[in-house]
């Protein structure tokens, strides 16, 4: 057990001392010095923000026994992007549970389909399961009622229906036949129907509370706990369990919608006062958030809205004017799409006030835009009463089109929301209001709850992301860690003279250097490799070339498929092919589907290039993106955050997929001058320290020359 730390002001209390809940031998360096920091600030709360920099291997994961130990009335909630690093929580409460005398309590709300025992069944699990759950609500309400003519009682009453103790209901589910469901089985003995004063309401089962108790006993990954939860919904019994537990996992989603965060905290009893936030891979947070609170509308969502307002019974006012509006806007968007004269499927700005001018006029109404947009609201909600009754999908797409009305009136005025075009590959028109600025939502969060933790291997350069996520610098303290991975067991390369830049692209000898650091790549690196360039299309530039020295160098190629449901497998080939005789090469594109929020472990990637700074088309949008940002930071800073910082990103996560742990060797080559430099384009200045001392600058000869003689990997020790 580590020597305990006293020096932890405002804590004079030793029981909340982290070392007591840290269930290692001892300190990797200069994790004691993160823990100190996020005691100090878990324990003062106020609203404290706290953004920890630290690179793979540096025990990021374990500031949650810090928390723990320091959390006093507090609920944990660890946010998280990806389902995968469910298990890399779990793992490190295991371990405290294990290790010491402690037993903490976790939940997730994550990872639905792991979790749902129909899953097979649907196409999209939570399309599938929220008209389950819908049919499911019917055939319990209508069991209640059969109930009480039996038991000859009235409505007001109080009355309960529990399935559990209704033997005829085993008979109904095995008449019941998969893709043919009336309801679902689990999520129907998770739920009791019961009645207060004439209304029917809902509440967990008695067995989904037992269930909720015994899952809390111990650690269950989601397919544990899909086999554990016999016969209850196993996210029904997670959600009972989150209620009380210590640390509740949710997702982005969860937390940074505005609206979703209030209904399932509500749910879930959770005060955001009494919330401690611990956001993982926090470099992705901003994009994230801007995602989430962007709205987007297809051609295909407004005729679903006309076909729903069709169907509603009548002839007043706001369904004439629903009519109008959904038929002018459906001929705003074909109108569009005829005259948009670049049929790419490049972004393109559309102008707000236009777009209003068209979609309220006619209909011999009176113009009333914010009116327009409630009374679409107003029959949004009774269109949403009528699909419950009569069981169908709660999606309600009129619902979608008048939020999607209502932010593009917002952005008339305000520049923060951005009117964006663009055709999909069905060739039908996207409209989408897209936010720009996460400030307002995460600094919202963060003048809220307790205290903020952000975590991040890459979180470089920490002030401008400071900026970024919250509007100004100061409000964020910053705590950065030293690379402590061994220095001998990696080899950074940056190219000398090779770049991506437009005007020396399809110079020859410039294309030339870029093949020799890939060639260097390949052919050095005994082990798999991957090949990441900043496009699709430049990826089809250099695909030959690739082939060619895969093909000379013994190895397999594997290319990054446009559709992600062919990721997996070729992911799991690639994986493979490190612990085979024919090792791989990976060709991908930074920022894709094979460059973040997977880790290549072990002997699955043992070299990475980043061929070209991977910064964003130089757009019509990216350049009012630009603008947006140089107003509100200046010049130089809004142009960074708004255009280089992404780029950086995707190269840092990129390459960081082949360090996974300090025992692991690998070689990182950033193949762009602008990589190297920090003069002019130069980006050297904002990459990590380690990165920075350590690069070798070089040319394409040279390059090779080095991976080759290189005692890592390649032609000297094994990485064993």
């Amino acid at each position: 057990m580590p020597l305990l730390i006293t020096q932890v002001s405002p804590n004079d209390d030793p029981d909340r001392n982290y070392t007591d809940w840290f269930p290692y031998p001892s300190f990797r360096p200069h994790q004691d010095e993160m823990l100190d920091k996020v005691q100090e600030v878990a324990c003062a709360g106020e609203h404290r923000v706290l953004a920890i920099d630290a690179p793979t291997g540096s025990g990021k994961t374990s500031v949650i026994a810090s928390i723990l130990a320091n959390r006093g009335r507090n609920k944990i909630v660890v946010v998280l992007r990806t389902v995968s690093q469910i298990g890399v929580y779990l793992d490190e409460i295991k371990k405290i549970r294990e290790e010491t005398n402690h037993a903490p309590v976790v939940a997730y709300l994550v990872g639905k389909p792991k979790m749902c025992k129909l899953a097979s069944e649907f196409e999209n699990v939570y399309a599938g399961c929220d008209i389950m759950k819908i049919f499911t609500m019917d055939v319990l309400e209508s069991k209640l009622k059969e109930k009480m003519r039996r038991d000859n009682r009235s409505a007001q009453e109080y009355n309960v229906y529990d399935p559990t103790s209704d033997p005829g209901v085993d008979a109904e589910i095995r008449g019941e036949a998969p893709g043919y469901r009336t309801f679902c089985p689990h999520y129907l003995f998770s739920k009791e129907a019961y009645t207060t004063e004439g209304v029917t309401n809902f509440r967990p089962s008695k067995q989904a509370i037992r269930d909720s108790e015994a899952v809390t006993q111990e650690i269950l990954y989601p397919e544990e706990l899909r086999e554990r939860c016999r016969g209850t919904c196993p996210y029904e019994v997670m959600a009972i369990s989150a209620k009380k537990a210590d640390i509740v996992i949710l997702n982005y989603n969860h937390v940074f919608d505005d609206q979703r965060r209030d209904l399932l905290f509500d749910w879930l009893e959770i005060n955001p006062e009494n919330t401690i936030l611990l956001i993982d891979e926090a470099h992705n947070l901003g994009d994230t958030v801007r995602s989430i609170n962007s709205d987007t509308v297809t051609m295909h969502t407004v005729d679903k809205a006309i076909s729903e307002v069709n169907q509603s019974p009548g002839d007043r006012g706001e369904i004439r004017s629903a009519k109008n509006v959904l038929s002018r806007m459906q001929r705003y968007m074909e109108k569009t799409l005829d005259n948009w004269q670049n049929k790419s499927k490049a972004d393109a700005w559309f102008d707000p006030v236009m777009f209003s001018d068209f979609v309220y006029s006619g209909g011999g109404l009176t113009r009333d835009d914010e009116q327009t947009i409630a009374d679409l609201l107003k029959l949004a909600q009774e269109i949403k009463k009528r699909k419950k009754k009569s069981s169908e999908s709660a999606e309600v797409f009129l619902e979608r089109i008048s939020e999607f009305l209502f932010m593009a009136h917002f952005a008339k005025s305000e520049s923060a929301y951005l009117p964006v075009k663009s055709i999909r590959e069905d060739k039908w028109l996207t409209l989408e209001i897209r936010s720009l600025d996460p400030s307002p939502i995460i600094s919202g969060i963060a003048d809220t709850v307790h205290a903020t933790i952000l975590i991040s291997g890459t979180l470089s350069p920490v002030d401008a992301y400071e900026l970024y996520y919250f509007g100004r610098n100061g409000r964020v303290e910053i705590l950065t860690i030293p690379n402590r991975f061994p220095k001998e067991k990696r080899l950074v390369l940056g190219a000398k003279d090779a770049t991506t830049q437009s005007a020396y692209r399809n110079d020859a000898s410039n294309r030339r250097e870029i093949e020799l650091h890939i060639s260097a790549l390949i052919n050095g690196v005994s082990g798999n490799v991957a090949v990441y360039f900043t496009s699709y299309s430049m990826m089809d530039q250099y695909l030959e070339y690739c082939e060619r020295m895969a093909d000379e160098s013994g190895k397999k190629l594997y290319i990054e498929p446009k559709e992600a449901r062919y990721v997996p497998e070729i992911l799991n080939e690639f994986f493979e092919s490190g612990s085979s005789m024919k090792k791989g090469v990976l060709l991908a594109v930074c920022g894709g589907k094979m460059s973040e929020g997977i880790d290549y472990y072990g002997e699955a990637l043992k070299g990475a290039i980043v061929v070209g700074l991977p910064l964003a088309a130089f757009s019509e949008v990216q350049k009012l993106v630009n603008a947006y940002y140089q107003r509100k930071y200046g010049k130089e800073k809004g142009f960074f955050i708004a255009y280089t910082l992404p780029a950086i990103n995707k190269a840092l996560q990129a390459i960081g997929r082949v360090h996974r742990s300090a025992s692991e060797t690998g070689v990182l080559m950033l193949c762009d001058s602008r990589f190297s430099q920090e003069k002019g384009l130069g980006v050297r200045q904002h990459l990590p320290q380690w990165m920075r001392d350590e690069m070798i600058v070089c040319d394409g000869a040279l390059s090779r020359e080095l991976v080759e003689g290189w005692d890592g990997v390649g032609k000297g020790e094994s990485s064993s």
